[in-house]
């Protein structure tokens, strides 16, 4: 099949430097290549915010770089003139480009109020399409027009928050061009001009100036139009479990709410609505986890005669369905002290399961039960620190291994704002955001301007008396109660617990999510790299993205999983890793094997309960009163 100089061009351009490393070994030719220092001096201050040459040959070593490989991953590459084999995202693209004919250049005033919404229709056609063709020949009936619209509307979305930056520039750039003394007849002549211009050649001037952006705009609907696909297929398949199990009938299908949480492998949860305004949510990976905590939550409240929430789920092995948690307000001041004492018991249950990430997305106020949705990180192992000492010396003057490491409470010890946290600050109730506002959209005055708006500091995280807010600091004594119940409980069935009967039998032996560091940070560095700079060069994009180096330098230690973390981020999502409840290493997707956890999970856990005493409990409580003041 032969490959188009424009598409062979832009692939080239596109590549990053540990791609075009990796390219060069596997394609045999002579490379054309112009070396940059301006790329060498980004690379080192990337890894090290000192540019320290020290530490840089110390990184190269661990990656086993030589001269030739950082010459080649500081260079353009200027001509390869070998036949290639392309990737898949460039398929897309070409399929994506092919379908823009004369009529698309003409100019039409629908979906007027999405800003660029024409340069980006192509792609939408391309994913509405392809999805009724595919779900045609599988003989899934075709979603209806609203929920078409949906989906539609949330592919926008990503590939605006893509682009905005990059077609803003350009805009500018040719009205500068382009603009005389002669007077419009219509207040959008420009912008018209500037679509017809962009569209006429199918997007190639463009996209052979902004590479990265071509491949994240062809990645991200490649992936989408997958996700979605395999979506309506599980839907189709199990509907008639989904019915048995959740013990209800599935009636159309009204509204999507998509990316209902963090992208990983191309998709993210689904709350799926039906007509009879029942909700299931849908996640597109591993949830046996759930279970396990189901189980155990069932003997805390046989134990302590308790009626703590949860929820059906369908464990498919590689994704699943889960009954959806209502954001329920409390009847009565007696419901918010019930609220707020199962809140106790079960910031317990996380502090000796030893989980992680329990930020306000995670947590569900429904009537008189906060309710823990997410369980991927409900139980977890001690990491190693790589700095001379062990979890349990690090824990003495930190949060780590404590009931604040959960997340479920404040602190100013996670790099996360204090309201972030799954029950909420206090403190922190409201605050003014500057967030961009797009003004005479698709029109020759477009443009995005800050505006400055007051954002609640919660969501469905915090019980509700009256339509009011019921803070966590007006019921610390029940919240106190309730946790020492769970810590009661747990310190007067030690043997239970440790022995083969336990009721945490359930989490051997099962997949659990490891958190390399916070999602946070993925987040702002892939939103940081959709400026023009980086989205019109290879090198830059890629050696910027090494800042991720710099959370390894501090422990000379570049582990394989800063590879992996990149491999992700290159695809546009946010890296996820999984290990064993049983294990004490982390299994890579590429196989390797990495020794950093010191204890696996449920050797963490053990050794929580075994040390519960007196002691400990205090800790844990002055830690509680800490953050309740926050």
């Amino acid at each position: 099949m032969s490959v188009s100089p424009f598409l062979k061009k832009l692939y080239l351009t596109s590549l990053t430097p540990f791609e075009l490393l990796a390219f060069s070994k596997t394609n045999k030719g002579d490379f054309i290549k112009k070396e940059d220092p301006k790329y060498l001096n980004l690379w080192k201050n990337s890894i090290e915010k000192d540019n320290s040459d020290e530490v840089f040959k110390k990184y190269c070593t661990y990656n086993k770089f030589d001269a030739n490989d950082i010459s080649l991953m500081t260079s353009k590459i200027e001509d390869f003139s070998e036949d290639i084999d392309l990737p898949l995202w460039t398929q897309t693209l070409n399929e994506v480009l092919s379908t823009i004919h004369p009529e698309y250049v003409e100019y039409n005033n629908e979906n007027q109020e999405k800003a660029f919404y024409h340069l980006f229709f192509p792609f939408i056609d391309f994913f509405s399409s392809k999805l009724q063709k595919v779900l045609q020949k599988s003989d899934i009936e075709t979603p209806n027009q609203n929920i078409c619209d949906q989906l539609n509307e949330a592919l926008y979305k990503s590939l605006f928050d893509i682009a905005y930056l990059v077609l803003f520039k350009e805009f500018e750039s040719f009205k500068e061009d382009e603009i005389n003394d002669v007077v419009t007849e219509t207040s959008d002549f420009y912008y018209k001009k500037f679509v017809t211009n962009v569209l006429s050649d199918q997007f190639q001037k463009l996209f052979l100036t902004y590479p990265i952006l071509a491949k994240k705009l062809a990645t991200t609907t490649h992936d989408y139009l997958k996700f979605i696909i395999g979506f309506f297929e599980r839907l189709t398949t199990d509907k008639s479990e989904i019915e048995y199990s959740f013990g209800t009938k599935i009636s159309q299908l009204s509204q999507l709410h998509l990316n209902s949480g963090d992208q990983h492998n191309g998709g993210s949860a689904i709350i799926v609505e039906f007509d009879n305004l029942y909700k299931i949510v849908y996640k597109p990976t591993n949830i046996v986890i759930t279970n396990a905590y189901n189980k155990f939550l069932d003997w805390v409240n046989i134990s302590l005669h308790e009626k703590l929430k949860s929820f059906k789920v369908i464990d498919k092995n590689i994704y699943g369905w889960l009954e959806f948690v209502d954001h329920i307000e409390c009847n009565t001041i007696d419901d918010i002290k019930l609220y707020y004492k199962r809140a106790g018991i079960l910031a317990g249950v996380a502090y000796f399961l030893n989980a992680r990430d329990y930020h306000l997305e995670n947590v569900i106020a429904s009537g008189n039960c906060p309710v823990l949705i997410d369980h991927e990180t409900t139980i977890g192992p001690n990491i190693k620190m790589f700095s001379g000492k062990t979890t349990s010396e690090l824990s003495k003057n930190s949060i780590v291994g404590t009931v604040l490491e959960t997340l479920l409470l404040p602190t100013k010890d996670k790099g996360v704002p204090l309201y972030a946290c799954g029950f909420g600050s206090s403190t922190q109730l409201e605050q003014s955001f500057v967030i961009p506002k797009i003004e005479n959209c698709n029109t020759d005055n477009m443009q995005r301007i800050p505006v400055e708006v007051y954002k609640e500091l919660h969501k469905s995280n915090k019980p509700k008396l009256n339509n009011k807010v019921e803070n966590l600091s007006g019921y610390q004594s029940e919240f106190k109660e309730g946790f020492d119940k769970i810590y009661n409980l747990i310190s007067e069935n030690k043997q239970l617990l440790l022995s083969e009967n336990s009721p945490l039998q359930y989490f051997k032996n099962i997949p659990i999510r490891f958190i390399n560091r916070p999602t946070e940070v993925y987040f702002k560095i892939l939103k940081f790299l959709n400026k023009p700079e980086y989205l019109r060069d290879g090198n830059l994009y890629g050696l910027k993205l090494e800042i991720l180096a710099r959370a390894y330098t501090v422990y000379e230690n570049w582990s394989s999983i800063l590879n992996s973390e990149r491999e992700q981020m290159l695809t546009g999502d946010i890296p996820v890793f999984y290990t064993n409840t049983l294990s004490d290493s982390l299994t890579l997707p590429n196989g390797d094997i990495i020794d950093i956890i010191e204890s696996s999970a449920i050797e963490t856990v053990n050794q929580k309960i075994n040390k519960a005493n007196q002691h400990d409990y205090s800790r844990q409580i002055n830690l509680i009163n800490e953050a309740i003041a926050l």
